[in-house]
């Protein structure tokens, strides 16, 4: 069986740098924020230290899910991915449920943030930072088919929504003098942080509970299987699950009862390298059958000598 797991230490990187610019932004945003008593500028600085805090976890789950299967995991530990998404998604509804309390405190007291140029430019530099680390983010999560990035990259989509909304805020208010959006943005900001949140949990919850792989990834799974239709009869019990990067994929396979044992090995063998190919982090068992036509039958499928001569060619 080929490793299609991703280098080691890939994944880890890309925590590392997410770690490093929130731990920025957050102490940026916190100094302007203290500095001109804007709620906004304050809520954001405590999501993007709540944004360290997420990807802290991420990094330690990744080293974790990273690791080879042992005696207590014999499935790996790619499931430490989707944990790691889990509690990455309480922390977003809690971060959230701050923001909106913090907005309905201020609202209630008539407190009013103060616009600076130094506020403006902290939210202009933290846009920009969060649209390099949201791009990179997405990429990784692409490229080595991680849950728990891609949970980071939505992470920072939603800190790049809020912070643009923000700075439209801050100066709505220095040319308009209309003090109440700041609570508003704010409030809309906690809003959406908490429906994020609870979308991204009940995505990642699909893991946890072992439901079926994606549509687009089965579907590449049946035309591979579809390209070998010549060597068996049919396929059943098809089941399937993900944990992490990692794709398990169980059936049962009809073939010939006239081939050996060494041709049935080889036919279920063939199709598990070609299914690990088109599908990455796949780990593939096949429970082979023989068929039940007897010797006075036959069947289009169930030709063993046409089977062990395409067998021969596709082997070499």
């Amino acid at each position: 069986m080929e490793n299609n797991q991703a280098p080691q230490g890939s994944k880890t990187k890309a925590t590392k740098i997410a770690m490093v610019v929130a731990f920025s932004l957050a102490v940026s945003k916190a100094v302007v924020g203290f500095l001109t008593g804007s709620l906004s500028i304050l809520s954001s600085a405590v999501d993007s230290i709540l944004d360290i805090a997420a990807s802290f976890f991420n990094f330690l789950a990744i080293r974790t899910a990273e690791q080879p299967a042992d005696t207590d995991h014999q499935y790996g530990h790619g499931k430490y991915e989707a944990m790691a998404t889990f509690i990455q998604a309480v922390i977003i509804f809690v971060s959230g449920l701050f923001i909106l309390i913090s907005a309905w405190n201020k609202f209630a007291n008539k407190e009013h943030a103060e616009v600076t140029t130094a506020g403006l430019s902290i939210m202009g530099i933290s846009i920009a930072a969060t649209i390099f680390l949201t791009i990179y983010l997405r990429y990784m999560a692409q490229k080595e088919k991680s849950s728990v990035l891609e949970a980071d990259a939505l992470h920072y989509s939603i800190d790049l929504y809020t912070n643009i909304g923000i700075l439209i805020s801050l100066f709505i208010i220095k040319y308009t003098g209309f003090v109440i959006i700041d609570t508003i943005v704010a409030a809309f900001v906690a809003v959406y942080i908490m429906y994020s949140a609870v979308k991204l949990s009940a995505e990642v919850s699909k893991q946890l509970l072992d439901s079926s792989i994606e549509e687009e990834t089965y579907n590449k799974l049946l035309k591979v299987l579809e390209s070998f239709k010549d060597y068996h009869l049919d396929f059943h019990k098809l089941r399937t699950r993900s944990a992490g990067n990692e794709v398990f994929i169980d059936m049962h396979l009809t073939l010939c009862r006239k081939l050996s044992l060494e041709e049935v090995h080889n036919i279920t063998d063939i199709i598990e390298k070609a299914i690990s190919k088109e599908i990455k982090g796949a780990d593939v068992t096949i429970h082979p059958e023989p068929c039940d036509y007897n010797d006075s039958e036959e069947h289009i499928n169930c030709n063993a000598s046409r089977i062990k001569e395409g067998l021969a060619k596709i082997s070499k």
